[in-house]
């Protein structure tokens, strides 16, 4: 399936923010686009194919294994904490883990 110039511009943007590690946002907005013009566009190309989904932007957020070496059913602690953008999260934390979910998340 052959691009309208205007996909292509929008694939390439698109591209350009995944090598030069940039959000959608912030590429829109370099281009003096709107970035729900941008991110529609993204979800179109990827709909019809024109663009992989290894191109999804990560959420910034890191994996955190959370392996015990021993079942052990009362070694938790609870976190409960607020993201930037203002949602709540909880967690339950091996105690073993929470040195490193903390150091993830303030990151």
């Amino acid at each position: 399936m052959n691009l309208s110039p205007k996909q292509a511009e929008y694939l390439a943007l698109v591209q350009t923010a995944e090598t030069q590690n940039k959000s959608i946002c912030q590429i829109a907005k370099e281009h003096n686009l709107r970035p729900g013009t941008l991110y529609g566009a993204m979800n179109r190309l990827r709909a019809t194919g024109q663009l992989p989904d290894k191109l999804k932007k990560t959420t910034g957020f890191a994996k955190v294994p959370l392996t015990a070496t021993k079942p052990v059913q009362d070694d938790h602690i609870e976190l409960k904490t607020q993201l930037p953008n203002g949602q709540p999260i909880w967690m339950a934390i091996p105690a073993a883990q929470i040195a490193l979910v903390i150091k993830s998340l303030s990151a």
